[in-house]
Order: structure tokens, then C-alpha cells, then sequence
């Protein structure tokens, strides 16, 4: 499991973190993962749709069993 981080550019915070299951899905790229999350984050209202070039997305590594537990 990985995560994609959503971080908006000009403050440095990061504004959402979505956890994927990279390895079930052999037949998406990174930019499907990535713009699943972009998705997301427009539908919780948590980015402005408009402007995705003011957002850095970013897939940060391999998740531990106990960071999981977070996100299940």
C-alpha cells in the first residue's frame, strides 16, 4: 500500500492523503492513482478544481501494517 499526498504549492501544507493498493491494480499507471486522488480531493472540497497546477501530488512509499490500520 502507498499513499498519494495532495500538498498545496504556495504554503507547503499537505491538504490530503489517500491510501491505494498499488499492487491489485497492475493495469493502472501512476497517473490513473494520481488522478484518482485529484478526484477525490474536488469531491471532499478539499482542493480547488480549477487550479490543479497549484497542488504537487505526490506518491510517498510503501505504508507500514501499523500506518494501515489508519486508513481501513
Amino acid at each position: 500500500m502507498k499513499n498519494i499526498q495532495i500538498i498545496e504549492k504556495s504554503s507547503g501544507h499537505k491538504i490530503a492523503e489517500y491510501p491505494f493498493l498499488f499492487e491489485f491494480y497492475e493495469d493502472q499507471s501512476e497517473q490513473d492513482f494520481i488522478d484518482d486522488a485529484w478526484e477525490l480531493a474536488m469531491e471532499e472540497g478539499l482542493v480547488d478544481e480549477s487550479c490543479r497546477e497549484n497542488y504537487d501530488l505526490e506518491i510517498i512509499g510503501d505504508i507500514t501494517p501499523d500506518q494501515q490500520s489508519e486508513f481501513l
